[in-house]
């Protein structure tokens, strides 16, 4: 069987498959679009349907497959990349290949994503009256004005590009050969119908859909979105039955994205590994903030509150001074040290990071800053009464830990105190942040701090303190 498909990014990347309407070649899934998913860390795969684009060809009207087959070719690309699993987007027909393949295949689908696609007809609305008297008059599209005007009839008017689209189909009918076997698509059989089934989803599911559609009134979407158990719906205000807008990216990318991330956690392991890789062991963390500010992951770190571990050792103590956060991310530990009348600094490598802090709290005392705990500026060296450590050490690879732990204690003041929080190394765990070992928490205590104890909570909490001068 031959498919023609086409990848964006890298294998390593969590897997999202695109799979086009009927009778569509995989240009319609635009590179740019594809490159922002890429980007996003993931591997991007698009393909053309049987009697599409490069992929094999049937004689005009003998198709000679069924929809079944449609279904199977998706499984047969992942297998071409040796994919598993993998986040599944589906389009119209494409839409309803999907749905099949998280009801008859589960095991091969990470999470579900279903745009301009429908449950099936039961107890919804028609096509508009306007689109089926086009579709009784008009024959399926043989040439680029063709399928230029086919595809206006789907669109909503606002978001039609005229220029774009004759491109694209022009594309389609250069690597197709022409357009007429493309139209065996709409001789298979319809399919099996899974709806009844929909219930049996279990993988996260994104259903996006215009409102505006004048093939699948948004009451499909809504359908879909009430019978697949945790469903999300996002509507495209104004949309019509067409691939997402360009204008439209910005809302759908982060979308995909945050959907298909597994979790900020897992994101950070990717972004992680690629830093880590080029040499870079704290390039990823302003590289996370950033998309959780685009919306594309949840916002890491993103504590309503102080660290319990933090409150619940302050508590006992009243004595006050200069205190800084090391690695403060969203502020929550510095505001609260703030509170308790601390002249708080907080700093983190991140830019992002500081600046979502400073307008989250913009009646802050908190002296918030960028810095680098791998080269940090004179001025904060042996500045401060109290260094609270967080986390942070150990969000970095062990190769740089040694200089990152060296450099937290030399933070401390004079009879300062340093508070270490960490995971504690309970076998392998999935990071960052990475588990560290008492051996590791222990390290601390070196340039003049000494150790004061070690508590074995929840998570490790350590205390220092550095001998006062005379």
């Amino acid at each position: 069987m031959d498919l023609r498909s086409d990848a964006f990014g890298e294998p390593r990347d969590p897997a999202i498959l695109l799979i086009g309407g009927g009778g569509a070649t995989m240009d319609w899934w635009d590179p740019a679009f594809c490159r922002r998913l890429a980007e996003g860390a993931r591997f991007v795969l698009r393909y053309d349907h049987r009697d599409t684009g490069e992929s094999v060809h049937y004689p005009p009207g003998e198709p000679g497959y069924g929809f079944d087959d449609l279904v199977t070719d998706a499984l047969r690309v992942l297998g071409e990349y040796g994919i598993e699993r993998a986040h599944v987007v589906g389009v119209s027909m494409g839409g309803t290949i999907a749905q099949h393949l998280a009801v008859r295949h589960p095991a091969r689908v990470e999470s579900l994503t279903l745009i301009s696609t429908s449950p099936g007809w039961a107890g919804l609305p028609p096509m508009s009256p306007r689109l089926e008297e086009y579709f009784a008059v008009q024959p399926m599209p043989s040439t680029a004005e063709h399928l230029v005007e086919f595809e206006r009839q789907l669109a909503a008017p606002a978001y039609f590009d005229e220029a774009r689209t004759r491109a694209v189909a022009e594309r389609v009918i250069a690597r197709s050969g022409g357009l007429a076997c493309a139209s065996n698509h709409a001789l298979i059989e319809p399919p099996e119908p899974v709806r009844h089934r929909l219930g049996e989803i279990a993988v996260p599911t994104l259903v996006v859909h215009g409102t505006a559609d004048p093939l699948f009134p948004f009451e499909h979407a809504e359908a879909l979105a009430r019978e697949i158990p945790g469903a999300e719906l996002l509507p495209l205000d104004g949309v019509g039955h067409q691939m997402p807008p360009p204008s439209s990216w910005d809302t759908v990318v982060p979308a995909l994205l945050r959907h298909t991330s597994g979790g900020w956690d897992a994101q950070a392991g990717r972004l992680a590994a690629r830093s880590i890789a080029c040499d870079d062991p704290t390039g990823w963390f302003d590289r996370l903030y950033s998309a959780g500010v685009a919306g594309e992951v949840p916002m890491p770190w993103d504590r309503g509150s102080a660290s319990p571990l933090l409150v619940d050792w302050a508590r006992e103590r009243t004595a006050r001074g200069r205190a800084v956060v090391v690695g403060c991310g969203l502020g929550a530990d510095a505001e609260y040290l703030a509170e308790l009348g601390w002249a708080t600094t907080a700093f983190d490598v991140s830019p992002t990071a500081i600046e979502v802090a400073a307008k989250r709290y913009p009646e802050s005392t908190v002296d918030y800053r960028v810095a680098d705990l791998l080269a940090l500026p004179a001025e904060l060296v042996g500045a401060f009464d109290l260094v609270v450590e967080n986390f942070t050490v150990q969000a970095l690879p062990r190769t740089h830990r040694a200089a990152a732990t060296a450099a937290v204690a030399s933070l401390v003041a004079p009879g300062g105190t340093l508070l270490v929080i960490a995971r504690r190394d309970e076998g392998e765990q999935a990071g960052p942040p990475w588990p560290l070992t008492r051996e590791e928490v222990e390290a601390f205590a070196a340039g003049g701090l000494a150790l004061v104890r070690v508590e074995e909570l929840d998570l490790w909490r350590a205390e220092f303190r550095r001998a006062s001068v005379g």
